[in-house]
């Protein structure tokens, strides 16, 4: 069978095309991670802001978390699901091209926030190659943010009220996450945004390697309160790839057991 004539891959292409013939949703989930990086960017000045651009590019791909809930919420109610349930492929095309689509909107986002971070704003990082690192990890937390976006649907009973528990959700946990504005308390390490955007801003900022420790925010420098802690940076990786899995399969499972016909 022809990879295009792939039914997820169908799905995936249909769930692309809607996103960007609305303009309004790329506005949406652009335009609010723009505003805070010029606006950081400006007040802190582009010594500081290296520091605090991470979170910007986090920021970015947490949008996933809503476009994931309307995404699912709008096929819980348009009646997709009950016609899919009649097709031998079943839900499962549902579910991988819809991943595939938030997946490719996730990159999509994190390469404008790249050209305007590194190309326009001349943020400093150590190298090409640990910006593809930081790729992976962003694009790695967008997916666990999907996953949590797939929990919300199976929730919620419109796409209004996923769009409403998403945002209630995320904003929230960003800032609790130290992402936004960086803070120093042990709350942080139950939130899934500070591992990705610490292990982000460690490895493109300060050049660290899988070896070393996770420090406790980014509030580095002479004056910085920021410690290590007894946490190096693969085991962070492990943390955001386990939040990851187990985030997809919990929404999985949720969303079918609350969608069953």
């Amino acid at each position: 069978m022809n990879f295009l004539e792939n039914n997820a891959i169908q799905i995936s292409i249909k769930n692309i095309k809607d996103k960007l013939r609305h303009w309004q949703y790329m506005v949406f989930t652009l335009g609010f991670a723009v505003m805070f990086t010029l606006m950081f960017y400006f007040f802190l000045g582009r010594d500081i802001f290296q520091y605090s651009f991470p979170g910007m590019v986090i920021y970015t791909t947490a949008a996933g978390t809503t476009s994931a809930a309307i995404s699912f919420a709008v096929d819980k109610t348009s009646g997709m699901l009950e016609r899919l349930d009649t097709m031998p492929t079943g839900r499962k095309n549902l579910f991988l091209g819809a991943l595939l689509s938030e997946t490719f909107m996730i990159s999509l986002q994190i390469l404008i926030m790249f050209i305007l971070g590194y190309g326009v704003l001349q943020i400093e990082y150590k190298g090409i190659f640990e910006l593809f690192i930081g790729f992976f990890i962003a694009v790695l937390f967008g997916i666990s943010s999907v996953g949590i976006g797939i929990i919300i649907s199976g929730l919620a009973k419109t796409p209004e009220i996923a769009n409403a528990i998403a945002l209630f959700y995320y904003m929230p946990i960003l800032f609790l996450s130290g992402s936004l504005w960086p803070f120093e308390s042990s709350i942080v390490f139950f939130t899934p945004p500070y591992w990705a955007k610490q292990i982000y801003l460690q490895i493109t900022v300060l050049g660290d390697g899988l070896l070393d420790p996770l420090y406790s925010s980014s509030l580095f420098g002479p004056t910085g309160t920021a410690e290590p802690i007894p946490i190096p940076i693969w085991g962070g990786l492990l943390i955001i790839c386990a939040f990851t899995l187990a985030f997809i399969v919990i929404g999985i499972i949720l969303f079918q057991k609350k969608t069953k016909f």
